[in-house]
C-alpha cells in the first residue's frame, strides 16, 4: 500500500481541510510548513476571520497579512478578553476594503463605532448575514437605532442577528417585504412586536428569541390573522409563559420545529403534557419535533409524587408514537428545582446532581437512551464530591468544553477516572473551579488539579472561587501559583489588594491575560491598582468593568 502524504493532495482537498482550520492555526502553523503550503494560504479565498479569542499580539500580526478580498466572513470582538480590538480594526482598516464580505458579526461594539461601520455596509453588496450585540444597553436616545434601521431594511440580509435594549425593538422600523429568512432578537419581544416582524417578512422561514415576557396586554393584535412562513421557534433562557406562546402559536400555524428553554410555572400549565398536547393538535398539525428543558422552583413541601404523574401525561401515543418525543422529569430535593426535559436535550448546559439528590421519572426505559440524551451539552456543572462519594454510574458528556467543578473538602480520590469515562478531556478549553482555600485541602487540591491539567492539556482558561465563601476573598496566592500548569493563558481569581495582582504577574509569566475579580464588600482601591498596575512593563493594557480589572500581559 502506497503512502499519501499531506502535501500531495489535490489543491481543493488542502482548501477543504483549511475550511476546518482556525485562523491562527491556518497563518501560524499550516502556512509554515512548506513553500507548497503557503502558496496555498495565499490563493484560499475563503477565510473566515475570527478574532473573538485572539490574543492581541497574534491579532495584530494577522491584521498586516489580511487579503481582504479573500475574506467571506469577519467577526471582531470587545469582550474582555480581546476589549478594544473593534476600534483598533477601524483605526487599521475601512470595512469596504473587504468586497467579498458575505458574514459581519460585532461582539459588544460600541454605540459611535457602529455607526461607522453601518455608514460602510451600505457599500457591501455581497453581505447577506449581519450580527451585533450592542454594548450600550439603551441607544434610543441618539441615531444609531434610526441608522440601523435604514441600514437593514435598504440591504438584502439573509440572516440577521440583534442583540438589543428591548425597548429599542418597540422603536425598530421593519420594511416591507424584508428578505430575511433568519433571525435571532436574543431580548425578550411583545406578541405584538412578533405579529409586525411576521407582517413584514415574508422570507423568514426561523427565529429565535428570548421569550414574549414584556407586559403588553394593552397592545392589540389581530387573532383572525395567520402567517405561513415561520418553520421554527425558538425561545431561549426567559420565561415560558403558556398563555404567550400559545397565543403566538396561533398565529403560524405551518411551524415544523418548537424548542423551549427557560423557567416555566406550575401553574401556568407549562408542566402539562396534556395541555400541551390539545395546542399541537389545535393549532400546530405540521409539528415533527419539540424539543423542551424547562425548570422552575417549587414549594418545599412539593410532593414528589408529582413527578410521575407529571410524566404519565407524556406517556400517550401521541408522545410516545407519533412526536416520538422521551421526556424526562427530575426532582432536585435540597434545591426544590423541577426540571422537565426532552432527549437529547436542547441546552448546552447541564447540571450534573447526585442519584441520591433527585427523583427521577421517563416516560422510556433509560438505558435504552442513554447514549443520546447529552450529545449536545458543552458546558457541564457538577460537585465533584457528592458524585464520586455515592459511586455512581457516569453518562456519557463527550462533547463539553467547559468543565465547572465544586469541591467540598479534599480532592476526591479516584475522580481522574471518574472524568475520564464521563467526559472527552482533550475536548475541555475552560475549567472553572470552587475548592476550599484552606491549609488543610490545599495539598489533595493542588495535586488533584494538576492531574487534571495533565491529561486536559487543551485546557486555557481557568478561573478559581472559593466553594464556601463565593463572595469572599479567601483565596492564597502562593496556592494559585502551584495550581497553574503552563498550559493556562486566561486566568480569572479573586483578590484583595494589589499586592496580590503583583504576586502574580512576577510569577507566572506565561499568561496571556488575568481577570482580577475583588469582593462588593472590600474597600477596595482600584484606581490605585490601576495606577500601579499601568507602570509595570509586563503589562500590555487594562480594562476596567464592574468589580474587575481585566489585564493583558506583553510578554506573550
Amino acid at each position: 500500500m502506497s503512502t499519501v502524504y499531506l502535501n500531495t493532495l489535490p489543491i481543493e482537498i488542502l482548501y477543504h481541510i483549511i475550511d476546518y482550520l482556525d485562523i491562527e492555526t491556518i497563518f501560524f502553523s499550516f502556512r509554515s510548513v512548506c513553500k507548497h503550503f503557503y502558496s496555498i494560504v495565499n490563493s484560499y479565498n475563503n477565510y473566515d476571520f475570527n478574532f473573538e479569542s485572539i490574543s492581541k499580539s497574534n491579532f495584530n500580526i494577522i491584521c498586516r497579512m489580511i487579503p481582504f478580498e479573500q475574506v467571506i466572513s469577519l467577526t471582531l470582538s470587545n469582550k474582555d478578553k480581546t476589549h478594544g480590538q473593534i476600534p483598533l480594526f477601524l483605526s487599521l482598516f475601512n470595512l469596504t476594503q473587504f468586497n467579498r464580505l458575505r458574514s459581519l458579526k460585532l461582539i459588544q461594539i460600541e454605540d459611535n463605532d457602529l455607526k461607522l461601520f453601518l455608514n460602510s455596509i451600505i457599500h457591501l453588496s455581497s453581505l447577506i448575514s449581519f450580527s451585533i450585540d450592542l454594548q450600550t444597553l439603551n441607544i434610543r436616545k441618539n441615531t444609531s437605532l434610526n441608522l440601523l434601521s435604514s441600514t437593514i431594511n435598504d440591504h438584502s440580509f439573509q440572516q440577521l442577528d440583534l442583540n438589543m435594549w428591548p425597548k429599542d425593538m418597540t422603536e425598530f422600523q421593519w420594511s416591507i417585504n424584508s428578505t430575511i429568512n433568519y433571525l435571532r432578537i436574543r431580548n425578550s419581544i411583545t406578541i405584538k412586536q412578533f405579529y409586525i416582524i411576521l407582517q413584514h417578512c415574508p422570507c423568514l422561514q426561523t427565529m429565535i428569541l428570548k421569550d414574549f415576557n414584556i407586559d403588553d396586554n394593552s397592545e392589540y393584535v389581530p387573532t383572525d390573522i395567520q402567517f405561513f412562513q415561520l418553520k421554527s421557534l425558538t425561545c431561549m433562557n426567559g420565561r415560558i409563559e403558556m398563555s404567550k406562546i400559545e397565543q403566538c402559536l396561533s398565529l403560524i400555524p405551518k411551524l415544523i420545529h418548537l424548542k423551549l428553554i427557560g423557567h416555566g410555572s406550575l401553574f401556568n400549565s407549562t408542566f402539562d403534557g396534556y395541555r400541551w398536547e390539545q395546542i399541537f393538535l389545535d393549532k400546530l398539525p405540521l409539528l415533527k419535533k419539540f424539543e423542551f428543558f424547562i425548570s422552575v422552583l417549587t414549594d418545599v413541601h412539593f410532593d414528589t409524587n408529582n413527578i410521575k404523574q407529571i410524566i404519565s401525561f407524556f406517556q400517550t401515543p401521541f408522545w410516545l408514537n407519533e412526536k416520538q418525543c422521551f421526556v424526562i422529569c427530575d426532582y432536585i430535593i435540597y434545591l426544590h428545582k423541577l426540571i422537565l426535559y426532552s432527549i437529547p436535550i436542547c441546552h448546552n448546559h447541564f447540571e450534573y446532581y447526585s442519584n441520591l439528590n433527585k427523583v427521577s421519572a421517563s416516560n422510556f426505559l433509560m438505558k435504552d437512551k442513554n447514549s443520546l440524551i447529552m450529545n449536545n451539552i458543552k458546558q457541564l456543572d457538577l460537585d465533584l464530591s457528592q458524585v464520586i462519594n455515592n459511586n455512581e454510574n457516569s453518562l456519557s458528556f463527550q462533547n463539553v468544553n467547559e468543565l465547572i467543578i465544586g469541591i467540598n473538602g479534599e480532592w476526591p480520590k479516584d475522580s481522574l477516572t471518574f472524568l475520564s469515562t464521563t467526559i472527552n478531556l482533550l475536548n475541555l478549553v475552560k475549567l472553572s473551579l470552587s475548592v476550599h482555600f484552606s491549609h488543610e485541602y490545599m495539598p489533595s487540591i493542588i495535586s488533584g488539579t494538576n492531574k487534571l491539567l495533565k491529561y486536559a492539556v487543551n485546557i486555557h482558561t481557568l478561573a478559581l472561587f472559593d466553594y464556601l465563601a463565593p463572595q469572599n476573598c479567601t483565596t492564597n496566592m502562593e496556592t494559585v501559583c502551584l495550581i497553574l500548569t503552563s498550559n493556562i493563558k486566561h486566568l480569572h481569581i479573586r483578590v484583595k489588594n494589589s499586592d496580590d495582582m503583583k504576586y502574580i504577574i512576577d510569577n507566572v509569566k506565561y499568561l496571556k491575560s488575568v481577570t482580577f475579580e475583588y469582593p462588593q464588600n472590600f474597600m477596595f482601591h482600584h484606581q490605585d491598582c490601576i495606577d500601579y498596575l499601568s507602570v509595570l512593563k509586563e503589562v500590555s493594557s487594562i480594562w476596567e468593568c464592574q468589580y474587575a480589572l481585566h489585564v493583558w500581559l506583553s510578554q506573550n
